[in-house]
């Protein structure tokens, strides 16, 4: 890319953005295009004002305070890495909780041509566990994947969206509840919800996108929310909640519904992180609310993030907050199965996990050894009658490396194989209900994903499929030369061809009955259908899924007596 070639364009209400041209690619790039301000800590975001003159839109801008990620995947990541900017944090990044909230928009050059047609758009909601994570991570470099839908002839536009994270988007407690109540009395009950900014950051990016995305040569009327993890659940939190309704059109959700990160109540799952943010600071638990609130917006973003980096809790998530925000009549994996909830402008769904979903996540459950199995084995199958159906799914352990397969399985099952499985059982109902009825058609196909890259089998052997290996190949940023195989580059340009063809609701190609993509070997690399991925126990064996459905059922009174003392 030359260093001095650049492109304007300009956004009617907002002003001129001048982005760096990627010629060789054909592909244009606008960084740290804002959507959204935010006025102050634990506040809503609003809209930003217009400005004068040309905004420089060619370097990244800042993203949420955090701490580097320690997820296996960012191992992939070259040391000798280019720094994205001159800042002081990890990839070179700048830091800032009220400017942080801004895209990274990849277009086709064709697409800016004043005469061009418009082309269907992907928004991308990186994940992180709502603790981490931005638009700048290099994974997430779309210069490729714009190019590779040039060269298909399916043209798509892909916006990278940044969020509030960890203890700025997400966290809620008493104080927090009373300070907004006691000072803001006057704002929409909406934007007096407490824990949710995060979510509130997307919902204004995609508002910023339907709005604005004409001027970037994008359709205002196709727009794919794509997200991944902590992404793809808050896609799910947008298709639940009411006001959120009409921000997308088409959903790609990869690993992730409200089952995996479920809400929490402000006094239960919120106060302890809280609290311990205090304690990890130096401030006195006994002071006043007020008191608690002003001591802790005076100190520096980065320290709060460091500490509540620390902090391991419970984790981050959004907060039942009375129907501000998050509908709170009743729990949300009640609210999930009910079809009625769910986004009427919704037009097709690609849905999916990864078949080694749990090995980054087993040691959630502690130590991992002969000597804890019994221990484990209690928690992981409270019901004694359903032991002998756990035993054979999951199997008896002989060493330490048995328990840890085995939880590890059992983790991906929990909190993402079952989940999806279930969203994607109620989608298929859904769209089934509207065909009957003749109203807006919806198309549902789901995937599964089996491949381990070799660079991560040298890095971390043992990982297989892990959470999130995927990005790597579907993406395949400028670095993946660098690390991923030609079998791995090969399977991400299939990869890419399905996600730009669904962006392009190109049918044949997405709801085909398979698409064999492989690597080395005989290792399936993906698998998509339109129809259930059952057969022969590709997603989840029938004894599985009775395990599960089981679980789940037994554990309904618990959620719905638990839910109703915090409601």
């Amino acid at each position: 890319m030359a260093a001095n070639e650049t492109i304007e364009i300009t956004i009617p209400n907002y002003g001129t953005l001048r982005g760096s041209v990627d010629r060789s690619r054909r592909v244009a790039v606008f960084r740290n295009v804002p959507y959204a301000v935010v006025p102050e800590r634990w506040r809503a975001a609003v809209k930003p004002q217009p400005w004068t003159g040309v905004r420089d839109a060619t370097k990244q801008g800042p993203i949420c305070p955090q701490m580097p990620s320690l997820y296996p995947l960012h191992l992939l990541v070259p040391k000798d890495l280019q720094p994205l900017g001159t800042g002081k944090y990890q990839f070179g990044l700048d830091h800032d909780e009220y400017h942080c909230l801004n895209l990274n928009i990849y277009v086709p050059l064709a697409a800016l041509q004043p005469d061009a047609k418009p082309v269907p758009v992907m928004a991308w909601i990186h994940g992180g566990a709502y603790r981490d994570g931005s638009n700048a991570v290099p994974l997430y470099n779309a210069s490729n994947f714009v190019h590779h839908s040039i060269l298909l002839h399916q043209p798509v536009i892909v916006i990278a969206i940044n969020y509030r994270v960890n203890v700025f988007g997400f966290l809620a407690s008493q104080e927090l509840i009373h300070d907004i109540s006691s000072t803001s009395s006057d704002l929409p009950p909406y934007d007096q919800s407490v824990g949710n900014w995060g979510l509130m950051d997307q919902k204004l990016a995609f508002e910023w996108i339907r709005s604005n995305i004409a001027a970037f040569g994008g359709q205002t009327n196709n727009i794919t929310a794509w997200g991944e993890s902590a992404g793809s659940i808050s896609i799910h939190y947008h298709l639940l909640t009411p006001s959120h309704h009409g921000l997308f059109d088409h959903a790609i959700m990869q690993s992730g519904t409200v089952n995996t990160i479920t809400p929490g109540f402000p006094q239960k799952e919120g106060q302890p992180i809280f609290d311990a943010l205090l304690q990890g600071l130096g401030i006195p638990l006994d002071l006043n609310k007020e008191e608690k609130i002003k001591r802790l917006r005076a100190l520096p973003g980065e320290d709060l993030a460091k500490v509540g980096n620390a902090i391991t809790t419970g984790g981050y998530r959004p907060f039942y907050d009375g129907g501000k925000v998050i509908p709170s009549k009743i729990p949300i994996q009640f609210l999930a199965k009910d079809l009625a909830a769910y986004d009427p402008n919704l037009k097709s769904v690609l849905i999916g996990a990864n078949k080694d979903e749990g090995t980054a996540f087993a040691r959630l459950f502690g130590e991992l050894s002969m000597q804890t199995w019994p221990t484990l084995l209690q928690k992981m199958c409270p019901v004694q009658e359903l032991m002998p159906l756990f035993t054979s799914i999951y199997g008896t352990p002989e060493t330490d490396v048995d328990v840890l397969r085995i939880v590890a399985k059992y983790t991906g099952d929990m909190m993402f194989m079952y989940p999806t499985l279930v969203l994607n059982d109620t989608l298929l109902a859904l769209a089934k209900k509207r065909s009957s009825e003749s109203g807006p058609g919806l198309k549902v196909s789901h995937y599964l994903f089996d491949a381990e890259m070799q660079k991560m089998v040298e890095l971390v052997p043992g990982l297989g499929a892990l959470h999130a290996g995927e990005l790597p190949m579907l993406f395949s940023p400028p670095l993946a030369e660098k690390v991923l195989t030609i079998e791995e580059l090969a399977l991400g340009k299939e990869m890419q061809r399905v996600w730009i063809a669904f962006a392009n609701q190109q049918e044949e190609l997405v709801h085909a009955k398979s698409i064999p993509f492989r690597v080395a070997g005989d290792r399936r690399g993906i698998e998509l259908a339109e129809e259930e991925l059952r057969d022969g126990g590709v997603y989840m064996s029938k004894d599985a899924e009775r395990f599960w459905k089981t679980l789940a059922t037994g554990q309904e009174k618990i959620i719905s007596t638990a839910f109703s003392e915090q409601a």
